[in-house]
């Protein structure tokens, strides 16, 4: 997902976007770790929750089929963490896969439809704060909360350089297709290693330059704004 995307949408007018950063940042916390304890049965207990957000994601005006669709890039690492747990949380057994040797139960069942449900909620959340918050002024929020400075500082870099580090991985594409025409997959794959470690170089040179660069511009560490 292009950072200009989120950007465009950070820039609207609503009501949710109008909120100061602060308050937004600290709410989508406290929601997090109030999801995060909630009991993984009944289920109707994610009711509530699901339509706050899909209350603030609508209040917001946010396109909802661009939103839960990087829900779902981020939804199979959430997945991963529940995948064996069927398999593995007794004792209540609901049947028995005999080609695999596995038994489902159904203790392990619920635990995962909640950790599935818990991370869906939590990705929607943090996703209604960066889609509503310009980033220069989410990081200012986490400085005023006294998050470590260089973390803040990585994760502006991170935002800033992306533009720069999507450029440099396609043309190290386009050189290792321009010198592999028409080879197999095989061959290709075999290169990946070297394409990697050569955007690997480049990027450590960029990043040593530009922190001379900007030490050379008396930078401490901090990022200042007006």
């Amino acid at each position: 997902m292009h950072h200009r995307t989120v950007e465009r949408l950070a820039a609207g007018d609503s009501p949710i976007h109008r909120l100061d950063p602060r308050v937004k940042l600290v709410s989508v916390l406290v929601f997090v770790i109030c999801v995060s304890l909630l009991p993984k049965s009944p289920m109707f207990f994610y009711l509530a929750p699901a339509g706050l957000v899909i209350a603030i994601l609508a209040l917001a005006r946010l396109p909802l089929g661009f939103v839960f669709s990087r829900t779902l890039l981020v939804l199979p690492f959430v997945g991963l963490v529940a995948l064996f747990l069927p398999f593995t949380r007794g004792p209540t057994e609901l049947f028995h896969l005999e080609g695999l040797g596995l038994s489902v139960y159904a203790e392990g069942l619920e635990l995962a439809a909640a950790i599935l449900a818990k991370g869906v909620l939590a990705i929607l959340a943090v996703e209604s704060l960066v889609f509503t918050t310009r980033f220069h002024r989410l990081l200012l929020a986490m400085r005023w909360l006294r998050v470590p400075r260089a973390v803040v500082a990585i994760l502006g870099f991170l935002f800033r350089y992306l533009d720069l580090l999507s450029n440099e991985s396609l043309r190290v594409q386009r050189a290792r297709r321009a010198r592999t025409p028409g080879r197999t997959r095989r061959l290709r794959g075999r290169s990946t290693g070297g394409m990697v470690g050569r955007l690997l170089l480049r990027t450590l040179g960029r990043a040593e330059r530009i922190h001379r660069a900007m030490v050379a511009r008396g930078f401490d560490g901090e990022i200042r704004t007006l």
